[in-house]
């Protein structure tokens, strides 16, 4: 309930976010955490569930009308990318299109 609750507040956005600090806020130990994570939430690694997150709140951004003129760097840094090319990989990766046909698609254009 704490993991779900701070993920909820957006401490996803955390650039260099790690298990470790992850850890320390929720106030378990990391191996724990990592347990969680893999174990019960079913996620392969760290990686995936911080980018699950991440990935899910970038759709909306992209999708919203109000923020058609905002970078898709912006939106990358913003979300705790350290810069574009980690945020397009994770997004391809997860959605299975780039950020830019993403939002194409979305918004109609």
């Amino acid at each position: 309930d704490r993991l779900q609750a701070l993920m909820e507040s957006g401490v996803y956005r955390e650039e260099g976010l790690t298990v470790a600090e992850l850890a320390e806020k929720v106030g378990v130990p990391e191996h724990r955490l990592r347990k969680l994570i893999n174990g019960a939430l079913g996620y392969r690694n760290f990686s995936a569930f911080l980018n699950t997150w991440r990935i899910e709140e970038a759709k909306t951004l992209l999708a919203d009308p109000a923020q058609a003129r905002r970078q898709i760097l912006q939106i990358a840094l913003d979300l705790g990318y350290g810069s574009v090319a980690p945020f397009n990989r994770a997004f391809k990766a997860g959605v299975g299109e780039t950020p830019t046909a993403f939002r194409r698609a979305a918004l109609g254009s």
